[in-house]
């Protein structure tokens, strides 16, 4: 009886702590917060919290002190690992847990100790090899400086630029074989031995050109940045291989060496190519207060007869605007990078200062000095009907525009780094008796700059300067005139309001303009930014801006969503100089920033 009651009892025990289980297991929230003391360098702060598994489940509280341990001991050595390779090898990484805190703080404290500086760089040939003659391996041209501080990336990018400086001066194989570092805690101190198998030096040799299927392999071979027998330099392909891309004929690009040198000491080269598809339609749509909504659809073939030559034809329908462009390019016109260019264009406006209908037709060159700079000159034929409030008016002119840009942006649509400077001079010549000569003269320049690291935060800036001289403002038909304001130039007023206005309060326009504005970009999330923004501008009788008789001002806020194709713009704006007439606010919708 005694064992039955006592087996009767530990069943009823197990059964009774079976049932309770569920209410201790219950897990806890116990939520919690991270910070690092002890570290001044904001990047290297930057670099800990990356590492940092109590950062990254900091939005996951833990459900126990024991837990929230093991995550915070876990981190130690990452943390260490961290410092290490900022070059502080004596860093003592210690946290502490207070409880105290509403919630719970996790204090992680950072003695740095004193860096490790480089003091020695030696490169060594591999066995069997000898380093190159004639090659730059000064610790400077590798990004070394003797005497800073030993971060790990700037041993290890070194490295890479060791290879580099072999490749670009004719060793198409040189690769690393190994690297040495000694810690001299005595005097903390970094030496550092590079091994380094050149291979054989080459010169360029025959090229495999793979995957062509509609461009023609002339079109490719004009892009190729060597000639066969030239010394073997690696740069050349990366220019190679950018030229390619730029003409958006491919999607894939693959430049690459053969694995080993012939007899004859050159080395064979391979070009694989992916064709994108050749022809396009695409569109868009666009809100402005003062134009209202708009649309444009376009269809385009980048390789009409297989030398890369491109058609565009685009229609554009608004409230305001509508029109229609066919345009088409002919690549290395008669000389690698020159462009011929032609254009014809029907387009139908209405606006406060008059309404027009116009046919212009343009044939020019343009010629590409390299990435960034371009040039060009061309013809261009304008007939136009226009309608104010003095009544009809006919002319027809001739136009020969003259221009260089330069751009280094980062990029078309969303540039954070970079400048764009362009500058147009453009004769014009009546052809039909309404003495219509005078010189039409634009610049501009914009410039975009990170405010950091990153492009969290970027500033951007522009200026614009216009002037037509030779000829009086009641001499110019209105649409010839220069006009700000609106969506492209100052936001805030209307369409080509920022500027004086006639009886009727309509633009009069001027014969010079000058615009400017500055932009505060802020990216929230990679997909959703913020900005502000402040610009002004006017136009003047005279041929040259007087800034003295002041600028409209108006300044505004948006949004953006980067897409991606591109950062999609929502942008309100208030005149700062509102008259009677101008709107107390302009709203605007287009794909791209405004600048």
């Amino acid at each position: 009886m005694g064992l039955r009651l006592a087996a009767l009892i530990l069943l009823a025990f197990l059964a009774l702590g079976g049932a309770a289980a569920p209410a201790f297991a219950e897990e806890t929230s116990i939520p919690y917060g991270t910070r690092f003391a002890g570290v001044e360098s904001s990047k290297l702060k930057d670099l800990l919290k990356q590492v940092s598994q109590l950062v990254a489940f900091e939005d996951g509280p833990t459900d126990s002190e024991a837990a929230l341990r093991r995550r915070a001991n876990a981190d130690m050595d990452r943390l260490r690992a961290v410092m290490n390779s900022a070059g502080y090898y004596d860093a003592v990484v210690t946290y502490e847990i207070d409880k105290t805190a509403t919630p719970w703080r996790v204090l992680v404290n950072v003695e740095a100790g004193e860096p490790y500086r480089l003091r020695e760089v030696k490169i060594e040939p591999a066995e069997g090899t000898e380093l190159p003659a004639g090659v730059d391996f000064a610790p400077a041209s590798l990004g070394l400086e003797i005497g800073a501080r030993a971060e790990a990336s700037m041993i290890l990018d070194a490295e890479t630029r060791l290879v580099l400086r072999c490749t670009e001066n004719g060793y198409p194989l040189a690769k690393s074989t190994g690297r040495e570092t000694v810690i001299d805690k005595a005097d903390h101190s970094m030496h550092v031995t590079y091994k380094l198998d050149p291979g054989p030096p080459a010169a360029f040799g025959a090229t495999e050109i793979n995957g062509l299927q509609t461009v023609d392999r002339a079109y490719v071979e004009r892009r190729i940045a060597w000639a066969e027998g030239d010394l073997y330099d690696s740069r050349k392909l990366q220019a190679t291989q950018k030229a390619l891309i730029d003409s958006n004929l491919f999607g894939t690009v693959r430049v690459t060496p053969a694995e080993s040198v012939g007899e004859d000491g050159r080395i064979a080269m391979k070009i694989d190519l992916g064709e994108r598809r050749q022809r396009t339609i695409g569109g868009g749509v666009y809100y402005d207060s003062s134009l209202g909504p708009g649309a444009r659809a376009f269809w385009e073939h980048r390789n009409l007869f297989g030398e890369g030559e491109s058609l565009h034809i685009e229609g554009r329908i608004g409230t305001e605007q509508l029109g229609g462009l066919a345009e088409f390019v002919r690549p290395d016109f008669l000389m690698r990078d020159l462009d011929l260019r032609s254009q014809i264009a029907l387009t139908e406006e209405q606006s406060d200062a008059y309404d027009s209908r116009r046919a212009t037709a343009f044939t020019g060159l343009i010629y590409h000095f390299d990435s960034i700079l371009t040039g060009g000159a061309g013809m261009e034929y304008q007939q136009a009907h226009v309608r104010d409030d003095r009544g009809p008016e006919d002319y027809t002119v001739l136009d020969w525009p003259i221009f260089i840009r330069r751009d280094d942006t980062d990029d078309l649509l969303n540039p954070t780094e970079g400048t764009r400077l362009g500058l147009t001079v453009t004769p014009y010549h009546s052809i039909d008796g309404t003495g219509l000569d005078f010189l039409g003269l634009r610049g501009t320049a914009s410039g975009y700059q990170k405010l950091g690291d990153s492009d969290r935060f970027v500033l951007a800036g522009f200026a614009n300067v216009g002037s037509l001289d030779g000829v009086s403002l009641g001499e110019l038909p209105r649409d010839l005139r220069l006009y700000a304001g609106g969506g492209g130039s100052v936001r805030g007023y209307g369409y080509q309001q920022a500027g004086p206005l006639d009886s009727r309060n309509n633009p009069r326009g001027g014969i010079s303009s000058l615009e400017t504005g500055i932009e505060l970009r802020t990216k929230i999330t990679d997909t959703i930014g913020f900005v502000t923004f402040f610009e002004g501008g006017s136009v003047f009788d005279t041929s040259y801006p007087d800034p003295s008789e002041g600028l409209f001002w108006g300044t505004g806020v948006g949004v953006r969503y980067y897409s991606p194709i591109g950062p999609l713009r929502f942008d309100i704006a208030f005149p700062l100089d509102k008259r009677k007439s101008d709107d107390p606010f302009q709203f605007y919708i287009s794909l791209g920033q405004a600048f």
